[in-house]
């Protein structure tokens, strides 16, 4: 069974890692606006698909902060009103323990997407930019 799974992992690395064949038409455009300016997708160029992107990952990790924090609060309430006893004592101090290790992550994710990003696409997740493929252009 070790076998099988061992040549198909190589074989799926031999294959994703293969170049894919291009044929093109020498002089043809790959830019269905160019051809035909009225399409639907072509009329949506003002949206920037990457600002948006990096809004919705900032407004996750801004969720996931809030969600922490509130279990934090959660727990500081539990340990107050568990009244000294032991086994409500240790689960607010588990929730507690475990908010404190979420948000750590959630910090820890944003630094190293926003290092990713910075180091690939020279900028941050505030303005991710999506690279596209663009035809010669015509005179």
């Amino acid at each position: 069974m070790k076998s099988l799974l061992s040549k198909l992992a190589a074989t799926l690395l031999i294959f994703a890692s293969s170049p894919a064949l291009a044929f093109a038409q020498e002089g043809e455009s790959i830019d269905p606006c160019i051809s035909n300016p009225d399409l639907s997708t072509c009329q949506a160029s003002g949206i920037k698909i990457g600002e948006a992107l990096g809004t919705v990952i900032q407004f996750i990790f801004v969720i996931a902060v809030i969600l922490a924090l509130g279990f934090l609060v959660y727990g500081g309430i539990r340990w107050i009103t568990s009244g000294g006893d032991k086994s409500g004592v240790e689960t607010a101090r588990n929730t507690i323990i475990a908010a404190i290790v979420g948000l750590i992550i959630v910090f820890l994710a944003y630094v190293v997407l926003n290092l990713i990003l910075t180091f690939l696409t020279g900028s941050g997740i505030g303005s991710v930019t999506i690279p596209q493929l663009t035809g010669p252009t015509t005179p």
